[in-house]
């Protein structure tokens, strides 16, 4: 495919600019990509973020000049983008657990970071349901979390607090809805050291006052977005968005990679609906803004 050619271009610009200044603007043009829609496929297939992988790749090469050679530690700190010896050994003791110093004695363990390859997997899945959707912009109140590092366990625990702690229902009333009414989930504010906002929220209507402890998010007021349609069958032993998970893997792993759409900046939604009064069987859906490349 020719998305994961291109992310093995990106891959060898990184590879032969390790000992010099690597700007990601530059490194999402070796991709022939946005750096937004760069950095969002590069963490969702690697589960790194492109600042990690750098920084990763760099101490594993200082790593291997230091093992058993008396090369100066300020020396192998400024070759690969350090400007103090404090700054290289804090960070090379977060990866390898030892200091630059202990690492040029013999018989020490070090840890290597190999770089990347992208290759094309074959398999026997079922096709993927979107479409493309033109959407006004609205208002949205609900309750935000920070979500550090792992959303498919940081955003479940942050739903099963809110449902548990009246939160919920309390987003739906400020809103005029009834109780029990399924929320969205919104993903926003991506940063580049991968962390990220996610509200739990509803649609807000202008002729009512937000109180004060909810969050406001405005939407774009005009957006492309692609939607992926979802199902999930919810018991006492699976809890709403489980299924969602897989449904937001297999659109980077399998749709961005052949599709001519790049993503750009805005909040993503996940949709829930219950399909039926029972509340037992919902129907789940993926927004995500894009433009279509070229």
């Amino acid at each position: 495919m020719e998305t994961l050619r291109l992310l093995r271009d990106a891959i060898d610009y990184i590879e032969t600019h390790l000992q010099t200044e690597i700007v990601i603007d530059d490194v999402a043009k070796a991709a022939l990509s946005s750096k937004f829609h760069f950095q969002r496929m590069f963490h969702a297939l690697t589960g790194f973020t492109v600042t990690e992988y750098i920084r990763n790749r760099r101490l594993t090469l200082a790593a291997e000049e230091l093992a058993g050679g008396y090369c100066k530690v300020i020396d192998t700190a400024l070759k690969y983008g350090y400007d103090s010896p404090e700054a290289f050994t804090k960070a090379f003791i977060r990866l390898h657990g030892v200091s630059p110093s202990t690492a040029r004695k013999k018989d020490v363990k070090l840890k290597s970071f190999p770089p990347l390859s992208f290759q094309i997997q074959i398999r026997g899945v079922t096709e993927m349901n979107y479409r493309i959707v033109e959407e006004k912009g609205y208002t949205v109140i609900g309750k935000e979390v920070i979500v550090q590092s792992d959303p498919n366990d940081e955003v479940p625990r942050f739903v099963e607090q809110i449902w548990k702690d009246g939160t919920h229902d309390a987003i739906n009333e400020a809103a005029g809805r009834e109780a029990g009414s399924l929320l969205f989930g919104y993903h926003y504010d991506f940063a580049e050291d991968g962390s990220k906002r996610y509200l739990m929220g509803c649609e807000f209507p202008g002729d009512r006052e937000a109180p004060s402890d909810l969050t406001v998010l405005e939407l774009p007021p005009q957006q492309t977005y692609v939607v992926f349609e979802g199902y999930e069958a919810i018991t006492e032993d699976i809890e709403i968005g489980t299924g969602i998970q897989e449904v937001w893997r297999r659109i980077y792993a399998e749709w961005f990679p052949s599709a001519n759409f790049e993503q750009v900046e805005g909040p993503c939604i996940e949709k829930y609906y219950w399909l039926d009064k029972r509340q037992v069987d919902s129907k789940s859906e993926v927004w995500i803004p894009v433009r279509r490349k070229g």
